[in-house]
């Protein structure tokens, strides 16, 4: 708790701290009281008659340290936060502790103390605080960093422990790589349309105990995704393994976009009507469902450590809720446009006092063994390794995947620092897949679905890749490459017979759109845009007449069949004039009841003297 006085924060004070606090306010000229009560009061005389004075001797710096608490509402100095926005501690010599009797003293200790006996915390004393409002200027919010351009390169470092003249040393070697940029705004709407319509082909299979992708799932997803995965065909795809098509699946199960059928993902409702509602619009309503759902803690995918997902671990992991809603509320203050360096953002979260938890108990976590790769200490259970991790990941596979950021990334082995590397008892190439992470840019898409804008304008013009379209129903592609969102909406109405460059219009094909949603007015703007010529009048009848029909049938109810032990049965049922009323024969011994009517119906079979077989 603050002090409500200086006298009180004093009074609580050792002796060698106050002797060094009086030497400090010039007491060197006039002796120094004997007795810790008189020290006491004239410190306290001396500096409230002074305030003013002694904030002017300060350094800059100290002057940012004292700002800080000064302005908070409970003058409460908190120096994780100081140091991540500043970039550097209040001081070497600057030293608070109920425990240490030192005998120094610098400016600082004149205006910051310990609060309660219970509180270790540092305070500007209430009456103090009071004091310095009335001249100390309030400190600039903490701000995102941001870059105008990208550095073309990074230096990735690793380490080895080689054994010279009887002992092990460390051998550290720099490597100067090229740094991948990837567009993701344009690549996400594309991926969106073009996993749905895996699912809606029944390509698409999940675990029924944790929702996550088969490997040939991810497999078939990573292939139909603009540029492949974010590692594909590189020297560490097999290590890294697959992020974007890991994301998808549990994405749009997330969204309500797809269910569990079986083995396999179907698409619901929902998900139909999003192969023909415009892609930002599903993308934020993912984003949004993916803040509050529990399908998966992304921490989970950092394997290497332990602990995690069974026992004390799973009990002592912190809510998923909270660490995804400041990352999304810090995200919301990126500078549109502006490159981020990832370890700056993580640096400002914490700042701007958006920081999170990602274990109660991060000593329960470990990694190679529980005894010697245990989170025991303090810099190993530190931000850098827990919470810098999720953030990573996050960012990553989820914010990347769904278009929110642009990223730009290098392999993760050497691209940041592990925890027990000095020692060399972790010897794995990375902590985490996501380690290569290394800055990130808002997207317009991004600023949509963190309602930093009304509407959607998107940073890529829409392409339109010219076509001709034949009365034999083909499609040809005549110059340039179709993009992703293109190949996406006409795998929704025509077969590709060609790779990349022949489609044919398919019946089916636009009926099964059609049911979901699909106008076959957009098929035939989508055509004319595409081709300098009118459409032929064969294609223009081939759409009305699906036009005209498309809707000819609509569900009237559901029904089971039943079938009977003999053609006699199925008759004598069939006979009695209420049964007959609402059922029909179907085959020679079916018999097709409504599901409304199931239950009257067994009870009347049960009247006339048949029973059911359930077995």
């Amino acid at each position: 708790m603050q002090p409500h006085t200086l006298l009180e924060a004093l009074e609580l004070s050792f002796a060698g701290k106050l002797r060094a606090i009086y030497d400090e306010l010039g007491g060197n000229n006039r002796p120094r009281p004997a007795r810790k009560d008189q020290l006491v009061s004239a410190i306290n005389r001396i500096l409230l008659s002074r305030v003013e004075a002694e904030w002017n001797s300060l350094t800059k710096h100290e002057k940012l340290v004292v700002q800080e608490a000064v302005h908070d509402p409970l003058g409460l100095l908190d120096v994780d936060k100081f140091t991540a926005k500043h970039g550097k501690s209040p001081g070497k010599r600057f030293n608070v502790s109920r425990h240490n009797d030192s005998n120094t003293a610098t400016k600082l200790n004149l205006f910051l103390h310990l609060g309660d006996r219970h509180d270790p915390r540092i305070h500007v004393p209430r009456d103090l605080q009071i004091a310095l409002q009335r001249i100390v200027p309030a400190p600039e919010e903490a701000a995102v960093p941001f870059l105008a351009e990208l550095p073309p390169t990074v230096d990735l470092v690793s380490y080895q422990h080689v054994y010279k003249s009887g002992r092990y040393a460390r051998e550290e070697t720099s490597t100067t790589v090229p740094i991948e940029w990837r567009n993701m705004e344009s690549t996400a709407k594309a991926g969106l349309l073009a996993v749905l319509s895996l699912i809606d082909e029944g390509k698409v299979s999940v675990s029924a105990s944790t929702n996550r992708p088969s490997a040939a799932s991810m497999k078939r997803i990573s292939a139909v995704l603009d540029g492949g995965d974010f590692y594909a065909s590189t020297e560490c795809e097999t290590e890294v393994g697959p992020i974007q098509a890991f994301a998808w699946p549990l994405l749009v199960q997330a969204g309500r976009l797809a269910r569990q059928d079986g083995s396999r993902l179907a698409l619901t409702k929902a998900g139909r009507k999003a192969l023909s509602t415009p892609p930002h619009e599903t993308i934020k309503l993912l984003w949004n469902r993916w803040i509050d759902t529990k399908i998966i803690d992304e921490f989970s995918r950092v394997e290497a450590i332990k602990g995690q997902p069974r026992g004390k671990g799973k009990r002592t992991m912190r809510a998923v809720e909270s660490r995804r809603d400041a990352i999304d509320q810090a995200l919301a203050q990126c500078p549109p446009g502006g490159v981020v360096p990832v370890d700056g953002f993580a640096k400002f979260m914490v700042a701007a006092d958006l920081g999170f938890e990602v274990s109660r108990s991060p000593w329960t976590l470990y990694v190679s063994d529980p005894h010697y790769g245990g989170l025991y200490s303090v810099d190993a259970a530190a931000w850098s390794v827990l919470q810098d991790r999720y953030l990573l990941s996050f960012l990553f596979e989820y914010a990347a995947t769904l278009g929110l950021i642009d990223i730009a990334f290098v392999p993760p082995a050497g691209a940041r620092k592990k925890p027990w590397e000095p020692t060399g008892y972790f010897e794995g190439a990375f902590l985490s897949r996501y380690d290569g992470l290394k800055f990130f840019r808002l997207t317009a898409l991004g600023a949509y679905c963190l309602e930093l804008t009304d509407a959607y304008e998107p940073d890529t013009p829409e392409t339109s890749t010219p076509l001709s379209v034949f009365p034999d129903l083909r499609i040809v592609v005549q110059d340039g490459r179709l993009d992703q969102e293109e190949r996406a909406f006409l795998r929704n109405c025509a077969d590709e017979e060609e790779p990349d460059s022949v489609w044919r219009l398919s019946t089916e094909r636009i009926l099964k759109a059609v049911e979901t949603g699909l106008e076959t007015g957009t098929v035939r703007e989508f055509l004319s845009a595409r081709d300098e010529q009118p459409l032929p009048e064969l294609v223009e009848g081939f759409l009305s007449r699906i036009e005209s029909r498309a809707r000819s049938i609509r569900r009237a109810g559901t029904g089971v069949l039943f079938e009977c032990d003999s053609v006699q049965t199925a008759e004598t049922l069939l006979s009695d004039k209420r049964i007959a009323k609402f059922s029909s024969r179907t085959g020679k011994k079916g018999i097709f009841v409504p599901t409304s009517s199931e239950q009257f119906f067994r009870s009347s079979a049960r009247k006339m003297g048949f029973g059911f077989d359930n077995r």
